[in-house]
C-alpha cells in the first residue's frame, strides 16, 4: 500500500498546526477591533454655499461622466453595426 510516508508527514503538520492555534494571538495584526469605544474625527466645518458648489461640482462631473460613456457606446455600436453589415454583404 503506497502513500504511507506523505500519509505520515500529512498528520505531522496538522500536529503542528494544531499546537500552534493556542499560541496565535488573535489582536495582533486584526483590522477589526472589539472595542466598543467611537472614534471622533475632526472634520472641518463647511459653510451651506460651499457645500452646494460641492453639489454642484459632483453633479457636473457625473453629467459628463454619463454623456463620455454615452458616446463611447454610440461609437462601438455604430463600428459593430458597420462590421455586422459588410460581413453580411
Amino acid at each position: 500500500m503506497g502513500g504511507g510516508g506523505s500519509m505520515a508527514a500529512a498528520n505531522q503538520s496538522l500536529n503542528a498546526n494544531r499546537k500552534l492555534v493556542g499560541k496565535r494571538k488573535e489582536s495582533r495584526f486584526s483590522f477589526v477591533h472589539s472595542s466598543k469605544e467611537k472614534i471622533e474625527y475632526n472634520l472641518p466645518k463647511a459653510t451651506p454655499d460651499e457645500l452646494k458648489r460641492i453639489q454642484e461640482k459632483f453633479t457636473h462631473e457625473n453629467k459628463l461622466r454619463k454623456q463620455k460613456r454615452l458616446v463611447l457606446i454610440s461609437l462601438f455600436m455604430l463600428m459593430l453595426i458597420t462590421v455586422f453589415v459588410y460581413i453580411m454583404l
